[in-house]
């Protein structure tokens, strides 16, 4: 009877449903407590290096998921593991409890915190286009792409769709793809002229293939007002516990010798560094 009731036990709690602990058995009262009480923790990632990935033998990594594990440990949380997912699925997963948080160094923005909360970012950073080697329409920004009524790659879920349409790219000049290496694939084949990423996304793809590179410089500016993406950890809208005890690791971390040097190797120094909380963030600040 135990071992039943404890394996129906651990598949309602992945599905997030209660149930009625018995007698001499406690109940986790929030997220935190649970995944403290097991020490593991599932996180959704949607492989974009040098974000979160995962390498050759299947280890999770990037900015994020190293943010995140030393954020885990200090919390009592010793195991992280990672659940590949789609962009555009990251948000539905958390909150369908496909995993209980999103480590992806997703945006914060307004339309975003609608639907989640998020803790306060770990990094900032611009936008860019990769092209074709050589750059043969000249397209360096979304100004480039809307005046020569180019086809630009973007992945489902992203800012960067936004951002295009902010500047006057048409949906006629959008393509939308489920994945990051989707992107790439369509501007090596031809099917866009260019693919928005983030700059570091950019930069990584452009240094593994040289049939693209990085455009630049790119430049967004609407109304007066410069972008520049900043992102963190995503938690479903009753985890404020979990987020505010993730914001408070995170304070004392950031920007510090040893937040740099863990974060370096994946292309991020004090330059992205981020300038605003996420609360700034969700109001359009």
């Amino acid at each position: 009877m135990s071992t039943r009731f404890g394996t129906r036990r651990g598949l309602l709690a992945l599905l997030g449903v209660g149930v009625l602990a018995p007698a001499g058995f406690a109940r986790a009262a929030t997220t935190l407590d649970r995944i403290r009480e097991s020490g593991v923790i599932r996180v959704g990632f949607a492989n974009e290096a040098p974000y979160a990935y995962a390498t050759a033998g299947g280890e999770l990594t990037g900015e994020s998921p190293t943010v995140f594990r030393h954020v885990m440990k200090r919390l009592g949380v010793a195991r992280v593991d990672g659940v590949l997912t789609e962009w555009g699925a990251l948000i539905p997963g958390l909150k369908a409890g496909r995993f209980d948080a999103i480590v992806a160094s997703m945006y914060i923005t307004p339309r975003r915190c609608r639907q989640i909360l998020f803790a306060n970012p770990t990094y900032g950073i611009g936008e860019a286009l990769v092209v074709p080697a050589g750059n043969p329409e000249g397209l360096r920004d979304y100004a480039d792409a809307v005046a020569k009524e180019a086809k630009v790659a973007f992945v489902a879920g992203t800012a960067e769709i936004e951002h295009a349409r902010m500047a006057g790219l048409s949906r006629g000049q959008q393509l939308i793809v489920p994945d990051f290496a989707s992107a790439f694939a369509a501007v090596k084949a031809g099917r866009a002229s260019a693919a928005a990423l983030t700059a570091l996304t950019a930069g990584v793809l452009a240094q593994k293939d040289e049939a693209v590179e990085r455009a630049e410089p790119f430049t967004f500016v609407h109304e007066g007002r410069s972008y520049r993406g900043e992102g963190s950890f995503g938690f479903r809208p009753e985890d404020t516990a979990l987020r505010d005890a993730v914001n408070e690791e995170l304070a004392g971390l950031i920007g510090t010798e040893e937040h740099l040097a863990m974060v370096a190797e994946f292309g991020f120094d004090a330059t992205n560094l981020p300038e605003k909380t996420a609360e700034q963030h969700c109001a359009g600040e």
